[in-house]
């Protein structure tokens, strides 16, 4: 109880503490103290689905080679080095930028910051329009996932600090998974977009060969791309539709999407936060919130890196990149549900999100192994054991998304939401950007990215076990009696 007393204190003043207390012993026989008046709006649904599609559009951009990156490497003269590096330069730039944009988003408020945000990926997106040749190609690909990495920082820190402006308290956890959910989303829908855009390649070999099909098979300097011109023009409607999307995406930010409430949803809401000064100071020296963060963003951002290029992961054992896509489409979608009912679940039962996060990584393991064994031939190979694994394991990493953003909030409060948002998936870029670096090592293959996926999941089970669980900021909000919380008005 003193502990709420002092920070009750902290965030209304000693008056407020006396004037409803008496004194700190009064205070203690009634934990329910009377707060600033506070009130829901249903224009936060609005909010909300704008939100979600600027971090769908995002993510769709984020993602536009790697499902298609067999067909692309043939019409675009490109390798798996040039596909990996798109995808790299984006989380480099979002790891460089996300701290600036967080404290810009916090000081300038949410609107302002999405509005750039999105003005960024469309310029990037609708920059790749304009020519398929090797070098120009090339550049505008790499400048779009660096832009797309900037106006990443918003839509992927951001979650639980729009549940936080916008949501009661009751309702944070899921607000939270809902806007999570989006990003991912995104990734899935372009396992399903880009094959729909872009043909697979369709091969003949030259004349001189044809006696020995089975062995030019096994050469790609024999073999003749018989719908080059379809797959380029493929390539061009796909860049044409994510740039149409991305624009329709800062539209919808610029009719209606307010930077917060006129009142806010909750107490915490109403507070003003600590100087980044002091708030980085807390994080450098709150061991427990590095424990919550690195268990979260070392599996999620490996695992998540590793469903995007999964068509190169796969490629070197036969499947299609057909197959590779709709396993990471249904890998992630479910995910993102599986993320839904969790955190709705978890809600039931407050104080044992730690568990959850257990199970679920624990889970993870299991089916990271099986895909791993199933892919190098120790289990017998069928691509429905490849759909069960890999969806499987999406459903018990990305449900622990949204509990790991709140859980990082708990555990570094008084910080701002949206600052602990952008360490939680700075970190996770980190792991991302190693894991894509090494695939440009000559000679490295791509048998060990999987085991890097099983290793990564195993290694968060024990440092979760260690993460002390509390929960600094729903305390306050659950001892602190709101006037008027249950008004929802337009």
């Amino acid at each position: 109880m003193s502990a709420v007393g002092d920070e009750t204190t902290r965030l209304f003043g000693e008056d407020e503490q006396n004037r409803h207390g008496g004194n700190k012993r009064n205070a203690s026989r009634s934990l329910r103290i009377p707060g600033p008046k506070t009130r829901a709006y249903h224009r936060r649904w609005w909010v909300m689905a704008v939100f979600c599609s600027v971090g769908c559009n995002q993510s769709m951009v984020w993602n536009t080679w790697s499902p298609v990156a067999e067909s692309a490497e043939l019409a675009l003269g490109w390798s798996d080095g040039n596909v990996a590096s798109a995808v790299n330069l984006s989380n480099i730039s979002y790891l460089i930028f996300v701290i600036p944009v967080c404290m810009y988003m916090d000081t300038k408020g949410l609107r302002i910051a999405t509005i750039l945000g999105t003005l960024l990926v469309a310029v990037g997106a609708a920059s790749r329009c304009f020519s398929l040749e090797y070098s120009a190609i090339t550049s505008t690909s790499y400048l779009c996932a660096i832009a797309d990495g900037i106006g990443a920082s918003v839509p992927f820190s951001g979650p639980a600090l729009l549940a936080a402006i916008w949501f009661p308290v009751h309702q944070r956890p899921l607000a939270t998974a809902f806007a999570s959910f989006f990003n991912y989303f995104g990734v899935s829908l372009s396992f399903v977009v880009g094959p729909a855009f872009v043909p697979d390649p369709y091969y003949s070999w030259s004349a001189a060969n044809l006696s020995d099909v089975e062995t030019s098979a096994n050469n790609k300097s024999d073999r003749i791309v018989t719908n080059m011109e379809e797959i380029k023009s493929g390539i061009r409607n796909l860049l044409y539709f994510y740039a149409a999307l991305a624009v329709l995406s800062l539209g919808f930010v610029l009719v209606y999407f307010p930077a917060k409430p006129p009142t806010p949803p909750s107490i915490t809401a109403s507070v003003n936060r600590i100087s980044y000064k002091q708030a980085m100071m807390q994080i450098l020296c709150n061991r427990s919130l590095w424990l919550v963060v690195v268990a979260g963003a070392m599996p999620i951002g490996i695992v998540g890196t590793w469903i995007a290029i999964l068509d190169v992961v796969v490629k070197p054992i036969g499947v299609t990149q057909i197959d590779a896509g709709w396993i990471g489409f249904w890998h992630t979608l479910i995910g993102c549900f599986s993320g839904i009912l969790i955190a709705k679940f978890a809600d039931l039962f407050h104080r044992r999100r730690k568990v959850f996060l257990m199970i679920l990584f624990s889970g993870a393991a299991v089916f990271a192994v099986w895909f791993a064994l199933v892919t190098n031939g120790t289990i017998p190979y069928s691509v429905a054991q490849l759909y069960a694994a890999g969806i499987l394991l999406g459903v018990c990493v990305n449900g622990t998304t949204p509990l790991f953003y709140e859980m990082c909030a708990e555990a570094s409060y008084p910080v701002a939401e949206g600052v602990t948002g952008g360490l939680f998936t700075a970190v996770n870029c980190v792991f991302g950007i190693v894991f894509l670096s090494l695939l440009s090592v000559p000679g490295i293959g791509t048998q060990w990215m999987t085991w890097a996926a099983v290793a990564s999941v195993a290694a968060a089970v024990p440092l979760m076990c260690l993460f002390p669980e509390r929960y600094n900021r729903s305390d306050i909000d659950m001892h602190i009696a709101s006037k008027d919380v249950d008004n929802v008005v337009f």
